[in-house]
């Protein structure tokens, strides 16, 4: 299936950026790449946690 690319801007502290853009660069990725795969593993995070619930609705405790 071909990516589809859609533009999204973010602000953030300057101190955040220049850490993120570090690593990234440490990584040998692009700071775009990095803040995707961050927010994939939090979509995936939460799914998980989301199929968890109990009956209840409620969240078993970890």
């Amino acid at each position: 299936m071909p990516e589809t690319v859609v533009h999204f801007q973010i602000r953030m502290p300057p101190v955040l950026h220049e850490k993120l853009a570090s690593r990234a660069k440490d990584d040998k990725h692009s700071l775009n790449a990095l803040v995707v795969g961050f927010l994939r593993d939090a979509v995936e995070l939460h799914e998980a946690s989301s199929s968890k619930k109990d009956a209840t609705g409620t969240t078993p405790p970890s």
